[in-house]
């Protein structure tokens, strides 16, 4: 017996040297990983939708939103990452979807901080069922979430029943405290001689540490501002929070930030919005409608909030035209001129000034050259008549030379023999008609130059 209980403690401190052995190891490889860390782009966010029962009732179907990509910065406290950029803040600790009411219910997180699951519901009292589970997986370059999310309510008898899944991707651009990589320099050509020795270069101060990257290399001027939902239905108690994205004339998202603040109004005192753009209401709010106020350099978009009650929010859900969330499906957008954030020499001009002035400098300019074609047109015309009247007054003073009365004279018996003289002027104008002659006995009829009837010698008449 004695054996035995010799053998006991000393199997005991085997197997916990053994343990030791392999947690070590373990812990080890645990604090020997990367931090996660750094400066990271984020791919677009995918968002497909599965309609199981959609009445009339449950107003417009769900339809894919997503959200834009670009650069992003993770931080990593502890074993829980925060995720900033491309649009908004989201954390591994919470859910990606904010549908209002929406809770946390179940969290857990690996020990290598290397991947984390998130479930959140709405309460139990709420007729809007909601379960959203959101897993992220992470290695040391990359992050991938993944969100399944079940919603269900009744509306008017009519069950109203959807699912969706949510993908997005990130990739490490550098990680923090690793110093951006150096290009190396070419190496010389064969050809070119031994270069000469430098002096010793002067210490250079040390580099700040370098932006996060954008989206594009060489972002401009703010030049549009969207706020994301143009319009939201909330309950007294509710906190939202907004999303907006300052962009380019080219596009490229840009990191200035909004200023928010709350429009004047009845329930402006009921409700405040901090520097994100998240917006709480108090709990002793009343119905009416809000305005949230989103500007950029002087250029700022409203966004129409409507709070109603508990008990009234499902019916104005259904009426209001907006998705099951509460939001509408469109942002809010402002037009913002070139220009400096915060400098004294920005300025803003409206799309229909441009317009207005655009369509004044087309008019004027039709109008300019109709009048240019006018004045040549003008000059044309009396150019014209000015080489017209020459010919013109010339043949009035030969027929009045000629005269009327010309033809009705009638000839002498030489005249249709009689030359012009020499160097006189040639009659203008048509040629006198020949006029035949009568005898007024017998009636036969001659040529103008007979004189005598050939019957009876009676003298001729001319024909009338």
């Amino acid at each position: 017996m004695g054996r035995p209980l010799l053998a006991s403690p000393a199997l005991l401190l085997a197997s916990l040297a053994s343990l030791a052995s392999l947690a070590v190891p373990r812990t080890s490889a645990a604090q020997g990983q990367p931090t996660l860390s750094g400066a990271w782009t984020a791919s677009a966010l995918s968002e497909q939708w599965s309609i199981d029962a959609w009445g009339e009732a449950c107003g417009p179907r769900p339809r894919p939103q997503g959200a834009p990509g670009g650069a992003v910065q993770v931080q990593q406290h502890g074993s829980e990452l925060s995720i900033s950029g491309a649009g908004r803040s989201w954390s591994t600790v919470e859910c990606w979807e904010q549908m209002p009411g929406l809770a946390r219910s179940k969290h857990s997180a690996s020990g290598d901080a290397r991947s984390w699951q998130t479930r959140c519901t709405t309460p139990p009292n709420d007729p809007r069922r909601a379960v959203v589970t959101t897993t992220t997986q992470a290695t040391d370059a990359s992050i991938r979430m993944v969100e399944t999310g079940q919603y269900q309510f009744i509306i008017q008898d009519t069950t109203c029943s959807a699912s969706v899944t949510r993908t997005r991707t990130y990739t490490l651009v550098r990680r923090e405290g690793e110093a951006p990589p150096v290009a190396s320099a070419p190496p010389p050509a064969a050809s070119a001689p031994p270069a000469a020795s430098a002096p010793p270069a002067a210490p250079v101060a040390s580099e700040k540490k370098p932006a996060a990257p954008r989206t594009c290399d060489a972002p401009g001027e703010p030049a549009r501002l969207e706020v994301t939902p143009s319009r939201k239905l909330m309950r007294p108690g509710e906190r939202f929070q907004f999303r907006a994205l300052v962009m380019d004339a080219a596009g490229c998202a840009l990191p200035t930030r909004p200023a928010w603040s709350i429009a004047p109004g009845p329930l402006a005192s009921a409700a405040t919005v901090d520097a994100t753009g998240a917006l709480s209401l108090g709990a002793d709010a009343g119905e009416g409608t809000l305005g949230l106020v989103a500007s950029v350099a002087g250029k700022g978009v409203t966004v129409a909030i409507e709070v109603t009650s508990p008990d009234r929010y499902d019916a104005l859900l259904a009426t209001s035209g907006l998705n099951e969330a509460g939001e509408s499906d469109q942002a809010a957008v402002a037009v913002i001129a070139a220009g400096t954030i915060g400098g004294r020499t920005t300025s803003g001009e409206d799309v229909g000034r441009e317009r207005k002035n655009l369509f004044v400098a087309i008019v004027g300019g039709v109008a300019a050259c109709l009048g240019f074609a006018g004045l040549i047109l003008l000059r044309r015309g009396r150019r014209r008549a000015g080489e017209l009247e020459g010919p013109a007054s010339t043949g009035g003073g030969l027929g009045a030379r000629g005269g009327a009365g010309a033809d009705d004279a009638p000839p002498s018996s030489g005249a249709a023999l009689a030359a012009p003289a020499v160097g006189g002027a040639v009659p203008v104008g048509p040629a006198p008609r020949a006029r035949g002659k009568i005898c007024p006995t017998c009636g036969d009829r001659y040529p103008g130059e007979a004189m005598f009837c050939g019957k009876d010698g009676t003298q001729l008449v001319l024909l009338n």
